[in-house]
């Protein structure tokens, strides 16, 4: 009784890994800045050279706080890219709290029209590590 009134969360990254048999020349970087403009991102100042992040759009207003958020994809090896998604609530008084977690509700907002974007590029998702190991456990 209590599993079906829990909320269903997710952790707040997805991982993609390159498909192998399509490789371009083209780099990492300018791959993700392209599937990111796609999927209607504009692209930010990075925390860091390799990494591509954009700029914060508002996803849900609640009257009392919106829900913001900016996303940073993160080349792992020339292989992997992790998509980290940054969700905030933004309060009527201008103060802001990180969210530790992602309801499924704004994920299916964000998640679905960049990995049709990334899947464009060659990326095919591979889920988080706790999807992995459900399936694992199977």
């Amino acid at each position: 009784m209590l599993t079906a009134c829990s909320p269903s969360f997710a952790p707040l990254y997805t991982d993609y890994e390159y498909d192998a048999e399509t490789a371009t020349t083209d780099s990492t970087i300018a791959r993700l800045e392209r599937a990111v403009a796609a999927a209607g991102w504009k692209v930010d100042v990075p925390p860091a050279p390799n990494v591509v992040a954009t700029n914060e759009r508002t996803f849900n207003r609640w009257g009392l706080y919106d829900i913001r958020i900016n996303l940073e994809l993160i080349p792992i090896n020339d292989r992997y890219v992790r998509l980290m998604i940054h969700p905030y609530r933004v309060y009527f008084t201008g103060n802001r709290s990180k969210m530790p977690f992602l309801k499924r509700s704004i994920r299916r907002a964000v998640v679905p029209d960049l990995t049709e974007a990334l899947e464009k590029e060659n990326l095919v998702p591979i889920g988080s590590a706790v999807e992995r190991d459900k399936v694992a456990r199977r």
